[in-house]
């Protein structure tokens, strides 16, 4: 081989070195972009614990831990929020100590009438916000009250169920997570 095409070889391989290292850079700047994805309210997916302590300092270990099938646990719950005039709690929780979900549950519930009127409320203030739901509605059927509804913002999957089996126990909750978890158990 010539100097020429020496010179031209190495000219050729320190380009494709240099393409592959914008490549990687640019590749992990979309895999932290992604990976900053908004949860709720500010807190992204994959905040810790003490993130999550700073931004609501009121949020506490629950008195008892609830695991999900995939290992995550709600370290941390709240009591404080208020939605209209509901007091809510949310429960944060986290696989390896990284927030992966919350939940919002009303702190009381057991009016029917008057809390599938707020579930249905609750679903066009969130369709107001995220776009119209890609599943959802009342599939209530004598005396079960169920009303559910689910909407994707980017990576995030924003559900909100509502059941009410014969006015005993009923239940609304509103869950943030990411959309591909193959854990989506709540």
């Amino acid at each position: 081989m010539t100097g020429a095409g020496r010179a031209l070889r190495r000219k050729t391989l320190r380009r494709g070195a240099a393409c592959a290292l914008i490549a990687f850079a640019f590749a992990f700047a979309l895999t932290n972009r992604a990976a900053a994805q908004e949860l709720w309210r500010g807190l992204p997916l994959g905040a810790s614990v003490n993130s999550v302590r700073q931004a609501f300092p009121d949020a506490a270990p629950p008195s008892a831990v609830a695991t999900l099938a995939d290992g995550e646990t709600d370290d941390l719950v709240t009591h404080g929020l208020f939605f209209d005039d509901r007091l809510m709690e949310v429960r944060f929780f986290f696989r390896d100590g990284l927030l992966t979900a919350l939940q919002l549950t009303p702190a009381t519930l057991g009016r029917s009438r008057e809390d599938l009127s707020f579930a249905r409320d609750m679903s066009a203030r969130l369709t107001a916000r995220y776009g119209r739901a890609f599943d959802c509605g009342d599939q209530s059927d004598a005396d079960v009250g169920l009303y559910e509804c689910k909407w994707l913002d980017g990576p995030i999957i924003v559900r909100l169920s509502y059941l009410d089996v014969e006015g005993q126990a009923p239940s609304l909750q509103i869950t943030y997570r990411k959309a591909d978890d193959a854990a989506y158990d709540f």
